[in-house]
């Protein structure tokens, strides 16, 4: 019975094999596929600058964005944003350089499917008026001039605005631009457009608008704030620093980062990290920081012209309530000592109120004041607190009401 079974067995697989080689051609041919050849009919546009976006017609281009290849002058494409059938769109470059450009579909090639000029990539390098209240004011219908490079000559490609206000304007030559303050526009950004391609210049301040003018007035009011370079042996482990734009007195000055050198000196009125803040802290340092502070000030000055404003300054940590206060004085010089609220040239004084402030919940304090004429004003915090202790300022708003 045994040997009847594996002679069953053996009959199967010989009548499979018999079948397996009369199915096989005795010389099998094994075809490899081939890509059709990209037929590409012209690129458009035919010039631009970096970045810019180039669409490639034809045919036989398939649907696979990694197999397509394109070539500026010899420089390879970094993004192919798109490939259909009958359409790639690739974007120039950086190194893009005038001449030929050649297409590569998997392993079939086109070296020559059109010329591309890159322009050169324009910029603006400054934006201003002769306003007699300041080089970044202008009332409607004064004259700006924009100057930077790679404007061109054809003024029917470029167009103007402020904060997105349509502007008329003169194209004087490739650097320059002389435009009109268009009426009722709002306070911010210039902005030139040329072939597609918009720049972004300084910001204008229309005197008859209302609104946030921070920009105008103040240094680094708000986050991400910037920070002076470390002295040689101050960073440690970072947590604290000096703020760019703002004067630090050496009370401030309280603390020493941790694996710092304390003969460094010390740091302070910005913390650093995630969430940037002004602000002043005693404890938690490392070795030889202060463990109080006394009449800590940090300060700017700036001039403001007359007109009725709110300064809403908003706070994200606090334990110091009534033992910090803002200050608003007229003159150039040193604030206050804590506790002076009143006085000749004080304008306006607020402590902070608030111990119980988060990021997603934080506090405002706010001061009120009207100006008669332009005035030269310092502005800033005074504080008096013991260890343990600190505030941390997240953004400062100067509002034209």
């Amino acid at each position: 019975m045994k040997n009847l079974f594996y002679k069953i067995i053996n009959l199967f697989v010989g009548v499979a094999f018999i079948a397996l080689l009369g199915g096989c051609e005795k010389d099998a041919n094994f075809k490899m596929y081939e890509y059709p050849m990209p037929e590409p009919s012209g690129i458009s546009p035919a010039s631009g600058y970096v970045k810019t976006r180039v669409l490639i017609a034809g045919t036989n281009f398939g649907d696979q964005p990694e197999a397509v290849k394109v070539s500026f002058g010899g420089v390879e494409a970094e993004n192919v944003l798109m490939c259909k059938n009958n359409r790639i769109v690739v974007e120039v470059p950086e190194n893009a350089v005038s001449g030929k450009v050649s297409l590569q579909v998997w392993t079939n090639k086109v070296d020559d499917i059109g010329e591309f000029t890159v322009l050169p990539t324009p910029e603006i390098i400054s934006v201003t008026t002769e306003n007699p209240f300041g080089s970044n004011v202008a009332g409607a219908g004064e004259e700006v001039t924009i100057v930077g490079s790679g404007f061109g000559t054809d003024a029917s490609v470029i167009s103007v605005s402020f904060n997105g206000t349509p502007a008329q304007f003169t194209l004087v030559d490739d650097g320059h631009i002389t435009a009109i303050a268009p009426e009722g526009y709002a306070s911010g950004s210039v902005t030139v457009t040329i072939n597609g391609l918009e720049l972004t210049g300084g910001a204008l301040m229309n005197p008859e608008a209302k609104g946030d003018v921070t920009i105008f007035y103040l240094e680094n009011y708000m986050r991400p704030f910037q920070q002076l370079p470390y002295a040689v042996g101050q960073e440690g482990d970072k947590n604290m620093a000096v703020p760019q734009g703002w004067t630090v007195n050496d009370a401030a000055k309280s603390f020493v980062n941790k694996n710092a050198d304390q003969n460094a000196g010390k740091v302070g009125g910005m913390f650093t990290g995630n969430g940037t803040s002004l602000g002043m802290q005693a404890g938690w340092g490392g070795s030889g920081s202060a463990s109080s502070i006394t009449n800590g000030k940090m300060y700017q000055t700036t001039t403001i012209p007359s007109g009725t404003y709110t300064m809403e300054v908003s706070y994200v940590e606090c334990n110091v309530a009534n033992k910090a206060c803002i200050v608003l004085m007229e003159g150039n010089g040193e604030l206050p000592d804590f506790g002076v609220t009143d006085g000749g040239n004080i304008i306006a004084s607020q402590m902070f109120t608030q111990n119980s402030v988060t990021v997603d919940a934080p506090g405002v304090e706010t001061l009120h004041f009207t100006l008669d004429e332009d005035t030269e004003v310092t502005f800033g915090f005074v504080a008096t607190f013991g260890n343990n202790s600190y505030f941390k300022v997240s953004d400062i708003k100067l509002i034209l009401e």
